[in-house]
């Protein structure tokens, strides 16, 4: 282990340990604030929570790069998905809402934070929960992002969506807006950002923690109109949008790769390469 990575995690270990208790005691605070005061918490929940994802930015080693906006009106977000920090990222810059698996609400620490950030926990299977739940949160106004490959990956392509989580929109008419995210170290495909596989989330913490600066790029696409395709074009158009963007090819439903019309030209060569990333 060298100096440098030891000295990263020595002031980086502290700092973000005192966040998270920071974190943890804002959720307090709005969990009582919300009970003395029903129907007044909101605004306040979603100021807390973004001054909260801000400063744990500032302690972990990303550098955030966004491109485009995202769309003032409520709009059902449908990003690629790479890593936890990809929530991190996304609630530092609007409020705004997410859709995660319902084991997450247990997890020590993250869960209560998640739950004050006012996710969505959704049993698996339970698509007609899920079609309430995404529907409820729109007709409030409520942006929700979701991450519609259902898993996460490398960031070296984008899995198919699935458009059933489209529905929501569809009955409301709300836009769809595609978001694309990549994590870069010197201009190329970073290895450390992606949480795939079985690692655990202290230990992709802990290695991410000595790790040297991995710039995240953001980029908020055109919406489309819910109303333009069934769920599944709909699906397909935002999944080649982004991987047009990202320059990746798209991930059969088998796990082989293939390219679309709009991503053959810019990804040429890149099923060659296993890797476009240097180690942390």
């Amino acid at each position: 282990m060298s100096t440098i990575v030891v000295w990263r995690r020595c002031w980086r270990i502290p700092a973000i340990v005192c966040w998270l208790t920071w974190g943890l005691l804002l959720a307090l605070l709005h969990s009582l604030y919300s009970r003395m005061r029903p129907g007044q918490g909101e605004t306040r929940r979603a100021r807390l929570m973004q001054h909260w994802m801000r400063g744990l930015l500032w302690v972990l080693p990303v550098q955030v790069r966004y491109f485009g906006a995202a769309n003032r009106q409520p709009a059902l977000r449908l990003s690629n998905h790479i890593s936890w920090l990809d929530i991190v990222i996304l609630a530092a810059l609007y409020p705004q809402r997410f859709v995660s698996k319902s084991e997450v609400a247990d997890w020590p620490v993250i869960g209560p934070l998640a739950r004050a950030a006012g996710t969505l926990f959704i049993q698996r299977g339970n698509a007609a929960g899920l079609q309430q739940a995404l529907l409820a949160q729109l007709q409030q106004g409520h942006s929700v992002i979701v991450f519609a490959e259902g898993t996460t990956t490398c960031g070296d392509r984008v899995a198919p969506f699935h458009g059933r989580l489209l529905s929501a929109a569809q009955a409301q008419q709300t836009l769809l807006q595609p978001i694309a995210l990549g994590y870069y170290r010197h201009g190329k495909r970073d290895r450390l950002a992606p949480f795939v596989g079985d690692e655990q989330f202290h230990q992709h913490l802990w290695r991410l923690l000595g790790s040297a600066p991995i710039q995240a790029r953001v980029h908020f696409l055109t919406p489309i109109c819910s109303t333009s395709g069934n769920r599944q074009q709909l699906a397909s158009r935002a999944r080649e949008q982004i991987a047009q963007v990202l320059e990746v090819p798209l991930a059969a439903a088998a796990g082989r790769r293939k390219d679309s019309s709009a991503t053959k030209v810019s990804t040429a060569g890149i099923n060659a390469r296993k890797s476009l990333s240097n180690p942390a």
